[in-house]
């Protein structure tokens, strides 16, 4: 297989050629093995395995000596059900770790340990999800990448990105040069609100920008960025948060100043099912036609986490983020998490409605 090239794009993501890769978290497995429903994903993503600084990798997914039990049951349901399985490797704060184990004087190591993981779990390829990722991690990221993919040639590699900020976007030329060797690079497009200084209120997962420079984020123009610098599109996916973020009064909605409010919940505790539980009401849900994102607008605190604005995807916004990866020629979407979707309380069959929204948006 050529460096970087789908082997077979239309069976590993249906009809489309679109991928719908999620993750599915050890440290938030709530989600059962036998209750994924594996219509709505191409591909699955086991997070995390964490390399340390001597090049050896932890096993345990954050679950201990349960993890490894745990992953070889996702990879069997997996491979069932005719799906390709990565193993993700980092996570948010894994900076350091990456750093140490591809210096020179571990990188052997470290690769020699990812094979040996891919092989004895049966993983269809890796996930490097390297973060925070500097300039200076450059050299080392694309030495691992060109090694894996002349030691696994067979394997899938992706890794995830980060949005750009429209008011200091960044130059995204190195992705260009690593592009040839991975078979997507997605974009964490979720959490994208906060309440930083000189910032409004913003949707956690915007597909459009409003072009307020106090709310300078979005899937699109973050789309472009990446595709002005040379990225294929096609190797470029979008990102879809299965959880929401909470902001204090006296927000109220997107797009208003702060006020000293504070994004006082997010991924975990604010999960879709969550939501739907202690928050969502037919009459507190806005629909944003620029954004194209819901929302939920209260005029007194809510819920636990005493929200007056809650940011968060649900139906109409996959299917939207769907049709304009379509119209992009877009690689796909990858989920963050499948786990954080799973509404136990629902009868059998309907305890997954994001994924099947996935499945009618990306995948048919």
């Amino acid at each position: 297989m050529a460096p970087g090239a789908d082997a077979s794009p239309g069976a590993d993501g249906g009809p489309t050629g679109m991928w719908v890769l999620g993750y599915y978290s050890g440290f938030g497995a709530s989600l059962p093995v036998g209750e994924i429903d594996w219509t709505g994903l191409s591909h699955l993503a086991i997070a995390f395995y964490l390399p340390d600084a001597q090049g050896n990798i932890d096993e345990s997914i954050s679950r201990g000596s349960a993890g490894p039990a745990l992953a070889r049951s996702l990879v069997a349901a997996a491979h069932a059900a005719g799906k390709k399985v990565l193993a993700s490797f980092g996570g948010a704060g894994s900076q350091p770790m990456w750093q140490g184990a591809t210096s020179a004087a571990h990188l052997a190591a470290f690769e020699g340990h990812v094979e040996a993981l891919v092989s004895s779990y049966g993983f269809d390829g890796v996930d490097l999800d390297w973060e925070p990722f500097d300039p200076g991690d450059h050299a080392a990221l694309l030495e691992l990448a060109k090694d894996l993919r002349a030691k696994l040639p067979a394997a899938i590699l992706t890794m995830p990105v980060g949005c750009e900020n429209n008011n200091a976007p960044d130059d995204l030329s190195f992705f260009a040069t690593l592009a040839p060797y991975v078979d997507r690079l997605n974009l964490m497009s979720y959490g994208l609100s906060g309440a930083w200084q000189g910032w409004k209120s913003w949707h956690s997962s915007p597909l459009h920008w409003n072009a307020d420079t106090a709310t300078p984020i979005a899937i699109d123009s973050s789309v472009d960025d990446y595709a002005k610098a040379g990225v294929p599109p096609g190797k470029i996916g979008v990102g879809s948060g299965f959880y929401g973020e909470c902001y204090s009064s006296p927000v109220s909605g997107p797009d208003q100043p702060l006020g000293g409010a504070t994004v006082v919940a997010g991924d975990g505790s604010m999960s879709y099912a969550n939501i739907l539980s202690g928050y969502y009401s037919a009459s507190a849900r806005k629909w944003d036609t620029t954004a194209m994102v819901p929302y939920l607008t209260f005029a007194t605190a809510q819920g636990q986490q005493a929200c007056t604005y809650v940011t968060y995807e649900d139906e109409q916004s996959i299917a939207a983020k769907g049709a304009y990866a379509r119209s992009r020629g877009l690689g796909g979407v990858i989920i963050w998490t499948i786990n954080e979707g799973y509404v136990a309380s629902a009868p059998a069959g309907q305890r997954n409605p994001l994924l099947v929204a996935m499945r009618m948006a990306f995948l048919q």
